[in-house]
């Protein structure tokens, strides 16, 4: 016989289940808000704008200003917004465009 307690407990996990993972994604997307903001004030790159930038695309472009900061740098050199924003206008990596669909011919960004 199953009494009711051990009926509500076996229910708990499956009830927190999404609201754990509500609160993950919406972490998630804070620090990726936080990051594409980080991202605009050093680089000055008018995509990072676009407040519904892909989730790919600021994690492209961290990735990339990453990359290029320790190229050109030695670490624990600071340097300006001016500079980032140089550096990243002749940068090697393909700056992410605009939202495309990979139903429309385009490669998924």
């Amino acid at each position: 016989m199953v009494t009711r307690d051990r009926a509500e407990n076996r229910d708990g996990p499956k009830m927190l289940k999404p609201l754990v993972e509500k609160r993950r994604r919406d972490r998630i997307n804070r620090s990726l808000e936080e990051l594409r903001l980080l991202l605009l004030e050093r680089t000055r790159d008018q995509n990072l704008r676009n407040p519904k930038l892909e989730k790919a695309e600021i994690l492209e472009f961290a990735v990339g200003y990453l990359r290029e900061r320790s190229r050109v740098e030695p670490p624990g050199v600071p340097r300006s917004p001016v500079q980032d924003a140089e550096a990243l206008s002749c940068s090697p990596w393909p700056k992410p465009r605009g939202r495309q669909s990979h139903l429309a011919g385009g490669g998924i960004i």
